[in-house]
């Protein structure tokens, strides 16, 4: 699991704050687990209320 994900099962970032960090770390996390992240992100986005900046 990677840092994104990690932050993300425990509510410690947001949504908006790992797509950052994704864009960021595409290269190191790789294409497939890249793409397993937006997944994550969208089904949390979709399940979380959302969050004003």
């Amino acid at each position: 699991m990677c840092m994104i994900c990690v932050e993300i099962a425990k509510g410690a970032m947001t949504t908006r704050e790992a797509r950052r960090a994704l864009g960021e770390m595409r290269e190191k996390v790789g294409a497939q687990h890249a793409t397993e992240v937006e997944t994550l992100l969208d089904a949390t986005d979709q399940a979380r209320p959302p969050t004003r900046p």
